[in-house]
């Protein structure tokens, strides 16, 4: 999973994270008590909150909600800003949720707009592939085959 010229064993905890989000499904949630350890501090203040927020930026890694909560056992939803599928979705919306109106939100509409349609037409293709393949099951049920 990491670079070529990295091995998994000189990595930081942070950046194990990174890569493992970016090689499974692109996000897992987590609760903050797990960020806390991986920052190695024992509980979730103010300042430990703030070196924590930091850290997924670092290994671009995004994380909803934008603002950690200190309660240790609130869930949170990490996504890697590097996965081709989830995560770089999630990416923009997380951009047009947080960044003031301005110029530039128009770019990341339009990211998001392609990629939704990306999204739906391979949602589309797989509801037409499941519907062929239940019309042949159902052929060779008939024919005693299946």
């Amino acid at each position: 999973m990491p670079g070529e010229n990295e091995s998994w064993d000189s990595l930081d905890e942070w950046a194990r994270l990174a890569a493992t989000l970016k090689y499974i499904d692109g996000y897992a949630t987590q609760d903050v008590e797990q960020l806390v350890r991986l920052i190695g501090a024992q509980k979730a203040g103010s300042r430990v909150i703030e070196r924590i927020e930091q850290k997924p930026a670092e290994h671009n890694i995004g994380h909803l909600p934008t603002r950690l909560p200190t309660d240790s056992t609130r869930r949170v939803f990490l996504y890697s800003k590097e996965n081709t599928s989830v995560g770089y979705m999630i990416s923009p919306i997380h951009q047009l949720v947080v960044q003031e109106p301005g110029g530039g939100e128009n770019t990341t509409v339009h990211q998001l707009e392609s990629l939704l349609k990306g999204f739906s037409a391979v949602e589309r293709a797989a509801r037409r592939n499941a519907g062929r393949l239940s019309t042949a099951n159902q052929a060779l049920a008939e024919e005693g085959q299946w």
